[in-house]
């Protein structure tokens, strides 16, 4: 599903209500704006939403061009209660998309963004966030699959460089400061969602969590390999 479609399209629904809101009159190009924006989100979300296209009947066209604005309106308040009640499409959703957007990595995307959208169960984003980061930390350490969450840490990226499979810094504040970021995670992050099921997050805290574990895989990506 094109979420990043489906956040702007549902905007555009907003703008239109808010134009049919405030008009008594409307013209026909702000119906047929209406009717492009239905039969693409049909497209994008795979489902058939033509009950709600409006097209006006002849004889309450005005002038040849406009029509009342309330007879539109019907249609566009139904369309978007389904989706924000129907499809948990909401302001907070749109909200959230430019913070989503400004996450860099790739798989991370690929791995959070479908369950970003989802009604709840948002603990689901931090597992695969997390197992993302420390999937990242075992191959550029060449770590073995049997090391995991804190020990993978451990071993792969220690607070003392010169004993660091993975160097984060030359200053060895910042690397000591860094090793326990990660280290912090695992426990904080890791743990708690892949060994329970929690309901304790929002879809912002997920998002906030996806965001930061973003920097940490840049970190790791331009981290230095070396034999301790």
């Amino acid at each position: 599903m094109g979420n990043d479609e489906i956040r702007k399209l549902y905007g555009q629904l907003k703008g239109l209500r808010e134009l049919v809101n405030s008009l008594e009159f409307i013209s026909l190009t702000t119906v047929q704006d209406y009717n492009d924006v239905v039969t693409a989100l049909s497209g994008i979300m795979k489902k058939d939403f033509s009950m709600f296209s409006y097209t006006p009947r002849p004889g309450i066209i005005m002038s040849g061009t406009e029509i009342q604005s309330y007879r539109l309106k019907e249609k566009l308040v139904q369309f978007l209660s389904s989706l924000e009640y129907g499809y948990n499409l909401s302001e907070s959703v749109v909200e959230i998309g430019s913070v989503y957007n400004s996450i860099k990595d790739k798989e991370l995307k690929e791995r959070c963004s479908d369950i970003l959208t989802a009604p709840g169960n948002f603990d689901r984003v931090i597992n695969q966030a997390t197992l993302v980061l420390e999937n990242r930390i075992r191959t550029k350490s060449k770590s073995g699959r049997t090391l995991i969450g804190t020990n993978l840490v451990n071993t792969a990226i220690k607070t003392d460089a010169s004993k660091s499979i993975l160097v984060v810094s030359k200053d060895k504040d910042e690397q000591s400061g860094i090793a326990d970021i990660y280290r912090g995670m695992m426990s904080a992050y890791r743990n708690i969602t892949h060994h329970t099921i929690t309901d304790q997050y929002t879809r912002e805290d997920a998002l906030k969590v996806c965001a930061f574990i973003d920097n940490l895989l840049q970190i790791i990506d331009k981290s230095v390999v070396q034999k301790p």
